[in-house]
């Protein structure tokens, strides 16, 4: 029998710089629970160093969660990458760290870029510029991720920046995809009335959040048996009667 589960597949921690200080694993799961939010994906800006922090502490929440990043390929697109193992993001992270630039973060002007255990004690900080594009390709990008098994969403793709439509101007046939994200900016209806054609996609929408009360915009919904992450990747293909509902 299928269940419903809320989702948040765009949750920020205080690795990305332009996150709150308060973004810490414990404070995410804890508003997550709050909300009712059973499914979150964690997603900073090119790294994962805060990923498994997270992971382990959400075995006592009944909260699943979906390694993720949101990486910036080189024509400023920013696209969410998931994957099932934390081995495989890691990997995935290595290709990421040797493609950016040599840039060091200045914390001054971006803010810290801190790595936390799940407590939010800061273990370090990362040094290099992670609000920087990759020297990877949107169809690049498409590709390796596909190949680790990974799945691929373009992020809040209505907005006038930093998303395929804005700097591409379309979505590439080519491209693997498994679903497309709008951003809280906009509702599902109006979203598919200004962008017509996109609703052949699985679409989701996201708190992208980058402080704690972002969070509280909680609109997509998982049909499945159970929370798990082959369960998640049913419903973004439409298998078995998995389904994604946006309201």
């Amino acid at each position: 029998m299928l269940k419903e589960f809320g989702a948040d597949l765009h949750i920020h921690t205080c690795l990305s710089p332009c996150a709150d200080d308060e973004m810490i694993p414990v404070n995410i799961l804890n508003m997550a629970k709050l909300l009712g939010t059973k499914i979150i994906g964690i997603c900073d800006h090119n790294s994962a160093k805060n990923v498994q922090a997270i992971i382990d502490l959400a075995s006592g929440y009944d909260i699943l969660v979906v390694p993720g990043m949101e990486v910036q390929s080189v024509e400023e697109v920013h696209l969410l990458c998931f994957f099932e193992k934390m081995q495989t993001l890691l990997k995935w992270q290595e290709y990421v760290y040797g493609s950016l630039p040599s840039i060091k973060n200045r914390p001054e002007y971006f803010g810290h870029q801190w790595i936390v255990d799940g407590q939010g004690n800061i273990l370090d900080e990362e040094c290099r510029m992670l609000l920087a594009s990759t020297s990877f390709t949107v169809e690049d990008i498409s590709k390796m991720v596909a190949e680790l098994g990974g799945l691929l969403i373009p992020a809040h793709v209505d907005r006038g920046s930093y998303s395929i439509i804005s700097q591409l101007g379309f979505i590439p046939e080519s491209l693997r995809i498994d679903g497309i994200e709008f951003s809280r900016m906009i509702s599902k209806n109006d979203f598919i009335t200004k962008f017509p054609g996109l609703e052949r996609y699985t679409l989701i929408t996201s708190s992208d959040a980058h402080r704690l009360k972002d969070m509280v915009y909680q609109k997509t919904f998982f049909h499945i048996e159970s929370l798990n992450y082959a369960e998640v990747v049913m419903a973004l293909k439409g298998l078995e009667g998995r389904k994604v509902v946006v309201t």
